[in-house]
């Protein structure tokens, strides 16, 4: 697990740079096809999904543009094997290009979530999940760990493994919101 992940962007808001963590971790996390002659110069919006977390990293970036001052988010980004919590710092660099950090604060093990697995065979059913603290949301707009969700929907026991749809809860964006009205 690389400890530094780094990228940045232009005022477009396309690649222009990625790092060796940012490669490893590509790799190491079934993106070993995102290599620098397929990322460089592509927009990141074509990376991101969910209308609602591109609108958050949409203002995410116009914060930090517009006061020049770096914004840092706590998030997780697990693997079928473990929890991962990462410290996330977006700061700005000339012609209001931008720098966003990564880096891996713990890492807990755990038995293996096979909803993560990216290898795994997807069905149908779609679960939407938070990009930042990968609750999962119930069909009564209930957001739980997702492993509870797993057990609460039953999602294996029909052999089937729903696809994965990224969003992002009203508790994350709340604290999205929060940090970016600290930043003058």
């Amino acid at each position: 697990m690389p400890t530094s992940i780094q990228y940045s962007i232009d005022k477009a808001d396309r690649i222009r740079f990625i790092n060796e963590g940012w490669l490893q971790f590509a790799c190491q996390n079934a993106g070993g096809h995102l290599n620098r002659a397929y990322v460089i110069g592509k927009s990141l919006w074509d990376f991101i999904e969910g209308e609602n977390l591109s609108e958050t990293y949409g203002l995410i970036f116009k914060a930090v543009r517009t006061t020049h001052q770096a914004a840092l988010f706590k998030f997780r980004c697990d693997s079928s094997a473990c929890r991962r919590y990462f410290q996330l710092t977006v700061s700005p660099l000339q012609e209001d290009e931008l720098m966003l950090s990564t880096h891996l604060i713990r890492q807990i093990s755990r038995d293996t979530v096979l909803l993560l697995d990216p290898d795994v065979q997807r069905g149908e059913q779609v679960l939407s999940t938070c990009s930042w603290c990968i609750k999962a949301c119930l069909p009564n707009d209930e957001w739980v760990e997702l492993e509870e969700a797993v057990n609460r929907l039953d999602l294996l026991g029909g052999g089937v493994v729903p696809r994965l749809q990224h969003g992002l809860c009203l508790d994350c964006q709340v604290k999205i919101e929060t940090e970016l009205k600290n930043l003058k």
